[in-house]
């Protein structure tokens, strides 16, 4: 028996807006139908009903005309391989094929989504809670994209290319307003996301590997010495506030980044046989192992703190370390009233033990 395929074109007239109306696609095949938005619209008197096409010759009928017979091409592409593969082809599959949704198609986000969810897995064990959440938050911001960009949740991974992830990371950068070193981040999560894919066999070709670009990364700042010392000697009113100017110069001398020393308990404090305090455990993050020569105003620190459990999560944590973006707005505060050069945060304080 013979095949039957078609597709075309029309607009409904009945959600006309400011002249404009919708374009509809109608894909038939043997006696089923399968109706979709095209994604674009059209001025109501460019339409050409019989045609189904726009009319005329205007430069936006050329573009319209030209995007929909793409659309009819790659559904024609689709229907091709379905009737070379199965047994029994509707408009349904053809057009599930063609929106990335068909039961061989695998998508972008669904392959972003099995990462995300192996990553929560691993939170506490593997992996930290803040890489989790930077994933995540990469996800959305591709959500983001593909909503203001493309009207659409998701996209199958074998309608990606180069120009895909071009056009994100411009987006990124103007529209997002992010830096170079996050886009180029992100980016190359997306590459990575794709290496996945090719190793489940869902796509045989990467589609971003000629894509490059670079980071820009700003310049570490630090406090110098006289920084530092107006820290420790600014006058504080508070309690809560004395007690994250301590954690900010433990962080100092120590090199603890915030999440190593919110989990940092006296299990990890160690004296040798000369009387020197180390400590000695694993970071949060990267899970690597540390090992760090306390100088004095470190090992007093940890002192000022033993048995005062006020704010601690538990007795044997070593500080009464709470979550990073309060400490990040008292380190502001208390930097600006000490009069520093640079603006104090946790992670100034997690990499100046590299310039005492």
């Amino acid at each position: 028996m013979r095949s039957t395929f078609r597709v075309l074109f029309y607009t409904k007239n009945q959600a006309i807006k400011n002249g404009r109306v919708p374009i509809m696609g109608r894909i038939t095949v043997n006696g089923t139908t399968a109706s979709f938005s095209c994604k674009r619209d059209v001025p109501l008197a460019l339409w050409d009903a019989r045609g189904n096409c726009a009319k005329g010759k205007s430069e936006e009928a050329r573009r319209l005309n030209q995007e929909l017979e793409n659309i009819k091409a790659q559904i024609g592409k689709h229907y091709q391989y379905l009737t070379d593969h199965d047994t029994f082809v509707s408009a349904k599959k053809v057009y599930d094929r063609y929106n990335g949704f068909g039961e061989d198609i695998h998508s972008l986000m669904e392959i972003f989504n099995i990462q995300i969810q192996d990553y929560k897995r691993q939170v506490g064990k593997t992996k930290a809670q803040s890489t989790y959440q930077g994933l995540l938050d990469e996800y959305k911001c591709l959500a983001h994209y593909l909503k203001d960009k493309l009207g659409a949740e998701d996209v199958p991974l074998m309608s990606l290319d180069v120009d895909f992830i071009k056009n994100y990371y411009n987006w990124m950068l103007s529209v997002r307003g992010l830096a170079k070193s996050t886009a180029f981040e992100r980016v190359n999560t997306l590459k990575w996301l794709m290496y996945l894919a090719m190793d489940e066999g869902w796509i045989h070709k990467h589609p971003f590997k000629k894509f490059t670009c670079k980071p820009e990364y700003k310049k570490r700042p630090f406090l110098s010495e006289e920084d530092l010392q107006r820290v420790i000697s600014v006058k504080l009113s508070y309690k809560r506030q004395q007690a994250i100017r301590d954690m900010f110069v433990f962080m100092c001398f120590s090199g603890l980044a915030h999440a190593d020393l919110k989990e940092l308990t006296y299990r990890n404090v160690h004296t040798d046989s000369d009387g020197n305090i180390w400590l000695v455990g694993n970071r949060v993050k990267t899970k690597a192992a540390y090992v760090v020569k306390l100088l004095p105003i470190a090992a007093e620190l940890i002192e000022r703190y033993r048995g005062v459990n006020e704010f601690k999560v538990s007795p044997d944590r070593v500080f009464p370390v709470g979550d990073v973006g309060s400490m990040e707005s008292s380190l502001k505060r208390i930097g600006e009233k000490a009069g520093c050069s640079v603006r104090v945060s946790p992670h100034v304080g997690k990499h100046n033990i590299f310039v005492i």
